[in-house]
């Protein structure tokens, strides 16, 4: 049995029962708190807005301390971020203005794929994460977000061809 409380307030790496990785800052959350919330009577970790529940979990360790180019990240994002924009924009602007720097950092990178110009990806939203991103100048004052942000909405502009 994992003790997932041991892992509240860190960075970790977790391998869903499927194999995939997820990596982020999680909160534990209690079985009361599965039981009351989601009807589950079940320990879970939690990145941003996506519940891992522990029979979810083949495997979970901690990244503190794990310096790279990424940080404490094995890459520059990774599922956790796809995953929020493919939630939609609702979910992007809630991690774009959530206090968890290192995501809303990571987010943007994911983001830059989506509007590169001539790219295979496309964002059905994409106006309206431009009305995000300048909201996002005004209200966030961390210099790697605001570079990448800036970056983000050149890149759409060229796209746009203004």
């Amino acid at each position: 049995m994992m003790k997932l409380h041991e892992y509240d307030g860190l960075c970790v790496r977790i391998v869903g029962s499927g194999g995939d990785l997820f990596e982020g800052f999680c909160f534990h959350n209690d079985a009361q708190y599965g039981k009351r919330e989601f009807g589950r009577a079940e320990e879970s970790l939690q990145i941003l807005t996506f519940l891992f529940f522990e029979s979810e979990i083949r495997d979970v360790e901690s990244l503190e301390g794990n310096e790279g180019p990424y940080g404490m990240f094995s890459e520059p994002y990774g599922n956790i971020e796809e995953m929020v924009v493919e939630d939609g924009i609702d979910s992007i602007g809630e991690v774009l203005f959530s206090e968890e720097t290192e995501h809303v950092y990571r987010l943007l990178l994911c983001l830059e794929k989506y509007l590169i110009p001539g790219g295979s990806y496309r964002l059905a939203c994409r106006g309206q994460l431009i009305d995000i991103l300048k909201e996002l100048l005004t209200v966030n004052r961390d210099e790697r977000i605001r570079t990448e942000a800036e970056t983000l909405l050149e890149m759409a502009s060229q796209q746009n061809g203004e």
